[in-house]
């Protein structure tokens, strides 16, 4: 004996008058809890050189936490994310002046379940720029073809920390002090020279040297500001000076 099918409507038997089709839920019926979101989000701070930004905002539709990423943005649009500024705050430096400083935040809920990720830029996206004094100051010491800094250098084969002075020439620098160790070190602009603020030191800086080697400073936090600025702006000049000697005929 043949068993009515309970999914026939039209089989005896059957307990109800509608299909088995009208009895589903469509997509639309089914409304879906929100992703988790920020409302709000904005970022405070002057965007200059020396100074910290901070992001803010409400978290919404059950955000328990926010995942943070810290980009540079070209004239061109390219984007490029800032190795190791993962966190809601961010200390600006020279390395920024001249491009577009923005953020991508990411809401997560429960479950680690993602929002949709939020780019929004700082300065009212408009490119960071040098402060008018500092940038006076450094094109004033570039004219005189000299910049000196007092800082502490971190000596690291008995960790202690060295009062030096650090020259900043057209062509180069040098790390020189008067005491005990003696520590004199003497450098040509190279596209591998650069300066970087250390994470975690809000005054402290690392010097990357040609031959890959780097040294930990420390400086004033006012002074920091001008001496990034003044070591890329001196690099850059005596780059592009060798571009153009090289490019001439």
């Amino acid at each position: 004996m043949d068993r009515p099918d309970p999914f026939d409507s039209d089989a005896e038997g059957s307990d109800s008058s509608d299909s088995f089709d009208d009895r589903q839920l469509t997509a639309a019926e089914v409304e879906a809890d929100p992703l988790p979101a920020v409302e709000g989000l904005g970022i405070s701070g002057e965007a200059r050189p020396g100074r910290v930004l901070q992001v803010c905002g409400w978290a919404i539709n059950g955000t328990t936490r926010c995942d943070f990423a810290w980009t540079r943005c070209s004239e061109g649009g390219n984007f490029s994310y800032i190795e190791g500024e993962n966190k809601a705050t961010y200390l600006v430096t020279a390395d920024d002046v001249d491009s577009y400083l923005a953020i991508e935040v990411i809401p997560v809920g429960h479950g680690e379940q993602k929002g949709e990720p939020v780019r929004i830029f700082a300065n009212e996206h408009r490119k960071i720029s040098c402060d008018p004094d500092m940038q006076e100051q450094i094109e004033t010491d570039f004219f005189n073809g000299h910049a000196s800094f007092d800082v502490f250098l971190r000596v690291e084969w008995n960790d202690t920390w060295v009062k030096v002075k650090l020259v900043i020439e057209r062509e180069g620098f040098s790390i020189k002090n008067n005491g005990s160790p003696c520590i004199s070190v003497e450098e040509k602009f190279s596209p591998s020279i650069a300066i970087t603020i250390h994470n975690r030191r809000s005054a402290g800086f690392l010097i990357h040297f040609a031959e890959r080697s780097k040294s930990l400073c420390m400086a004033t936090e006012s002074s920091l500001r001008q001496l990034q600025m003044c070591m890329d702006f001196y690099c850059s000049y005596c780059l592009s000076c060798c571009a153009m000697l090289l490019c001439s005929p």
